[in-house]
């Protein structure tokens, strides 16, 4: 499916249009953020909200995937710092058990492979987490360096630290 950037849309009509196809990236980038639903939640509508008010220059936009994705990782950062200094805390191991046992029994394998791999994640530093992120989003090295505002080489050697430190955490973890 590709973007009609043409005039006939209005700004809200791609940002709906922008937001449908990369929602599956935007859950990802949720859940790797953010353990606890309702702060997600927040997190969700405060990234729709700023796409709202960037709509005409997501339409404008070159490359408007990775624009999007600049915001969304900009408005999840600014959520990160401030639930920081609010002392938010991770959902607790007890809570999580919980709700992967109301999910059917097929699903449940796959649930706490992908639950470990959030978290996972969410240990990361936050520059290792943002190039991760963005990287199992299938963008290349030039896509994360705009989003990121970095050079290719910096998106390299910070995806081969991502990577290393990953693996040590997903080892650890188990």
């Amino acid at each position: 499916m590709t973007l009609s950037n043409s005039g006939t849309a209005t700004p809200e009509q791609f940002l709906l249009q922008l937001w449908q196809q990369n929602q599956q990236a935007i859950s990802r980038t949720l859940m790797a953020s953010e353990a606890d639903p309702a702060a997600r939640q927040d997190l969700k509508q405060d990234i729709f909200l700023a796409l709202h008010q960037s709509a005409a220059r997501l339409q404008a936009a070159e490359m408007p995937r990775a624009y999007l994705l600049r915001i969304v990782h900009n408005v999840t950062v600014d959520h990160i710092a401030r639930a920081k200094r609010q002392q938010w805390q991770a959902l607790d191991e007890d809570t999580a058990q919980q709700l992967q046992q109301d999910c059917p029994s097929t699903e449940v394998a796959e649930q706490q492979q992908s639950q470990q791999l959030m978290q996972a994640v969410r240990r990361l530093s936050p520059a290792n987490r943002q190039v991760m992120l963005l990287a199992m989003e299938d963008l290349d090295a030039p896509e994360i360096a705009e989003i990121l505002q970095i050079s290719h080489g910096a998106v390299r050697v910070r995806l081969n630290r991502a990577k290393t430190e990953l693996m040590e955490l997903m080892q650890n973890g188990r």
